[in-house]
C-alpha cells in the first residue's frame, strides 16, 4: 500500500504533514526552528508589495522558503468621499481619509496599489 504525504502550512505556525490512510499528524524536524525565517521573509514580501518595491519583491519571490500566500498585517489608507446637500445653498463635497489595520496577502496589496508589473512578475 502506498502512502501519500501532503504538506500544509499556515500563518499561525500550525504547519505539518498528513498521511493518507493514517489519522496522525507528523511534524518535520526543524519546522519550528526555521519558522521565524519563513515568517520574516514572507512578511518582507508583504511589506515590499505594500510600498510597490518591484525589485525587492522579485528577489523575495525567488527565495526558496517564501510563501506568497502568507497573510501579513499592514495599515491601509482609504479615501471616503461624501456629498453633503445643503438645501438651497451649494452642495459640499467632503473627503476623509481613514486608516485601518488589516490582514492581507502580497498579491492583494500589489493589486490594490495598481502595480500590474508586480502582479504579473510575481504570480
Amino acid at each position: 500500500m502506498s502512502t501519500t504525504v501532503f504538506t500544509t502550512t499556515s500563518a499561525g505556525g500550525g504547519g505539518g504533514q498528513y498521511m493518507i490512510g493514517r489519522k496522525q499528524q507528523v511534524f518535520p524536524v526543524g519546522l519550528h526552528a526555521e519558522y521565524e525565517e519563513y515568517e520574516t521573509i514572507s512578511q518582507r514580501l508583504v511589506d515590499a508589495a505594500h510600498v510597490n518595491d518591484l525589485q525587492l519583491a522579485l528577489e523575495l519571490v525567488s527565495h526558496p522558503s517564501v510563501d506568497v500566500s502568507f497573510i501579513g498585517t499592514v495599515c491601509l489608507k482609504s479615501r471616503k468621499t461624501e456629498v453633503v446637500l445643503n438645501g438651497e445653498s451649494a452642495s459640499e463635497v467632503r473627503i476623509e481619509f481613514e486608516e485601518f489595520r488589516t490582514d492581507v496577502t502580497a498579491l492583494f496589496l500589489a493589486a490594490h496599489n495598481g502595480n500590474i508589473a508586480l502582479v504579473r512578475n510575481c504570480w
